[in-house]
């Protein structure tokens, strides 16, 4: 089977998961379609159409993808870029989509400015999942607050029996909750400028940015509300967190019981790792490209996939290759310059949620049990304070510690590689997230 995430290759008509950031999922149940909206993004090498308006890619399988252009229609776009005495806004954030009585809602971001906590969450509606969508308004307006306030930022939406409510934020307030109409997709209390209520801020001593990227999911085998959200610098060493609750309102709390609200970042379930790779698939060799991993995996959405009946996730990663590389002196960071969209399979171990090792690739998660596990392989843990690259270990199937905790074994793709590749991902004794890989017996 081909792995469709081609390395290198910019050019997002021929490889669709490329320049996709803070990618959202929908399954469409007119069309039986699957649409990825995602951040305006523009590179000259990319092949984008040069205008504002969502990016949208379509599947039929979840696993290969079309780019289909923009969906904001022309008015729609003029409305939500306009900032007044101020530049127009660039480009639209972080879009989410849903279809509810008939119509295709999207809601998404416009801010002032680069890092700036002044944004509006738009919702805009179609009779077309390809659009044009057009504005119905403003669903949440942070412009002209301060930075001790949330951000009107990175909307993501979530139902309960009976309501609606809209899920945002960024690291300069926190992250919020806050009830929708559920006949208009508009605020309940009709007031864009009321905040809701705060679900997870960073701690007052945090050295770490975040949270952002929030997105909450309720699964009805656990009976828990699962917030996830991103720490860390986006161009480098980006994460995704879990927390759950019982409640949509929260409190949600980490694996080992602490509050998301200033005392925990979350279960750390995925962050910058580096499997062995002999065999990378990429398009152009001749750059001064050589695999070096998969860096900030962030801004992801968990969705439920009522086809097979799984769960997954989406999120955008960098390109972890040293040739995309820069580095702000002023700053003193890195930014890896190249990101793609990715669609890992989400499980859930002790009703905690965990993510496969590789991205989807259309497997059917054959279950395999430990005694199939042969020689040697590979792994990673991800830790709770240390956001930098993690390399892969040499591990031993055999050995007493080869599977801590609680685990879920599968046969998938290996991304890095090719072929099979008997996949791990777990919790261990500690609380703390890990992926390993191994060969595995036929019989």
């Amino acid at each position: 089977m081909d792995r469709t995430i081609r390395l290198n290759d910019t050019n997002v008509r021929e490889n669709p998961a490329v320049w996709s950031h803070d990618p959202s999922m929908m399954w469409d149940p007119v069309s039986r379609k699957y649409y990825s909206y995602s951040t305006d993004v523009y590179r000259p090498e990319s092949g984008l159409d040069k205008e504002k308006g969502i990016p949208v890619r379509c599947s039929e399988d979840l696993v290969r993808f079309r780019y289909e252009g923009t969906v904001l229609s022309e008015k729609a776009v003029r409305e939500a870029a306009d900032n007044g005495n101020y530049p127009e806004a660039p480009g639209f954030w972080a879009p989410f989509t849903e279809y509810v009585n008939g119509e295709y809602r999207m809601y998404y971001s416009a801010t002032k400015a680069f890092g700036s906590s002044e944004s509006r969450i738009w919702l805009a509606v179609s009779d077309d999942p390809l659009g044009p969508f057009e504005n119905r308004g403003v669903v949440m307006d942070t412009w002209g607050t301060d930075d001790t306030y949330p951000n009107g930022i990175d909307p993501h939406i979530v139902w309960d029996e009976e309501k609606c409510w809209l899920i945002y934020g960024s690291f300069f307030g926190g992250i919020y909750v806050k009830e929708l109409d559920p006949d208009t997709g508009m605020p309940a209390d009709r007031d864009p400028r009321s905040l809701g209520k705060c679900i997870s801020r960073k701690s007052p001593d945090a050295v770490t940015d975040g949270p952002e990227g929030a997105a909450v999911i309720y699964v009805p085998e656990t009976g828990y509300y699962y917030l996830f959200q991103s720490y860390g610098w986006l161009g480098d060493d980006y994460d995704i967190r879990a927390g759950r609750s019982r409640s949509i309102t929260g409190p949600y709390l980490d694996v080992k019981g602490r509050d998301l609200m200033e005392c925990s970042m979350g279960l750390k379930i995925a962050g910058s790792y580096c499997f062995r790779s002999e065999n990378p698939n990429v398009k152009f060799t001749g750059n001064g490209w050589e695999w070096g991993g998969i860096r900030g995996p962030g801004h992801g959405v968990p969705f439920y996939d009522p086809v097979s009946e799984r769960y997954f996730f989406v999120h955008h990663f960098r390109d972890g290759a040293s040739v995309n590389r820069d580095y702000d002196e002023e700053m003193e960071r890195a930014s890896y310059e190249i990101h793609y969209m990715m669609v890992r399979p989400m499980f859930f171990v002790n009703d905690w949620p965990v993510l496969g090792p590789e991205p989807y690739q259309g497997e059917k998660f054959e279950p395999l049990s430990p005694d199939r596990l042969t020689g040697t392989g590979e792994g990673v843990t991800f830790e709770e304070g240390d956001n930098g690259m993690r390399i892969s270990h040499e591990e031993n199937a055999e050995t007493s510690d080869a599977l801590p905790g609680e685990c879920v074994i599968y046969r998938c793709q290996d991304f890095e590689n090719g072929g099979d590749v008997a996949a791990v991902t777990g919790v261990n004794n500690s609380g703390l997230a890990y992926w390993k890989k191994f060969m595995y017996s036929k019989f």
